[in-house]
């Protein structure tokens, strides 16, 4: 897969028509892979024009939005979808564009669009003022096909905004109903207050990840992912109030296993929450809440159904 980044004048665009699709695909959920289908299913290659940052820090400087994947993330799971170029580029460098301009200068003269993608709410241009109707118009104007996809799953419309609310309640079962994969997050191991080994269950500690969404507090059935080996792991996200804890941390403890990760990248998989972060009376209780959890962990991620 090819990927075009930093200004659009310097991208190296193959010559021929291409099947197009623009948008932040944030998560490439089981939405965006109905229009990503559409375009493998052309004769053209399956180009993505995406945007980083996330659209809104440009129109609305200072939101900050949490986001399902990184930009990284985001390239490599349309790599995975089948998508041949992914172009990465800053919404301010044609912010300014009128829908016009937009669709003559950047989808037919720079990106040679012979089939465009698009979702029945898309939008673009200055202000937004582009829309599917105007985008059939310049269709037949500027010689390209057209093709708008209705992005509903089996209980409504699927978008990105839908499935953040999902992984921040913890309902992270349902959000890879509608990801159509497990949520990730991965961050570097940490050292931690070494509680986990005091009481028997030494976990890899994690920091939040920046601009990510981060599952509701809670712990979670999961599967860690290091050095290429994957492991079952009970995850808890919280605070930890039982010691008096304030820091929103990640603890993940792996199953049977026993090697240092200080200072290497794990990376989480959320399967399933088990229940809310507590506080316990004493630690003797929350031991035996662990065992539990683990018990549980291992039952979950051994049943056919969710492995």
């Amino acid at each position: 897969m090819k990927t075009l980044r930093g200004p659009l004048a310097g991208w190296a665009v193959e010559h021929g028509p291409c099947a197009l699709t623009v948008g932040v695909f944030d998560g490439v959920h089981i939405g965006h892979r109905m229009i990503l289908d559409r375009l493998k299913a052309s004769s053209y290659p399956a180009t993505v024009l995406t945007f980083d940052p996330h659209p809104a820090e440009v129109l609305s400087p200072g939101t900050h939005p949490r986001l399902l994947t990184t930009i990284e993330e985001r390239i490599d799971l349309l790599g995975q979808a089948g998508v041949k170029t992914v172009g990465v580029l800053d919404l301010s460098e044609i912010r300014h564009l009128d829908p016009e301009q937009f669709v003559s200068e950047v989808l037919v003269e720079r990106l040679g669009a012979g089939l465009l993608v698009v979702g029945q709410d898309f939008h673009f241009g200055r202000n937004r003022a582009g829309d599917v109707s105007y985008l059939r118009r310049a269709a037949e104007r500027e010689g390209f096909e057209i093709e708008v996809v209705e992005l509903v799953g089996s209980d409504g419309v699927v978008s990105s905004t839908r499935i953040r609310d999902l992984v921040e309640v913890g309902d992270v079962s349902s959000a890879a109903v509608l990801l159509g994969s497990r949520y990730r997050l991965s961050n570097v191991v940490v050292d931690g207050e070494k509680r986990g080994r005091t009481i028997g269950f030494p976990t890899a500690n994690l920091r939040p990840p920046s601009r990510k969404v981060i599952p509701g507090h809670g712990v979670y059935a999961a599967v860690a992912h290091h050095e290429g080996a994957a492991h079952m792991a009970a995850v808890n996200v919280g605070v930890r109030p039982t010691f008096g804890g304030r820091e929103l941390l990640i603890e993940a403890y792996l199953l049977d296993f026993e090697d240092d990760l200080y200072d290497s990248v794990l990376t989480l998989e959320f399967v399933e929450k088990l229940r809310q972060e507590i506080e316990f009376e004493n630690v003797d209780a929350l031991v035996k809440r662990i065992s539990d959890d683990v018990a549980t962990v291992r039952q979950i991620l051994r049943s056919p159904v969710t492995t």
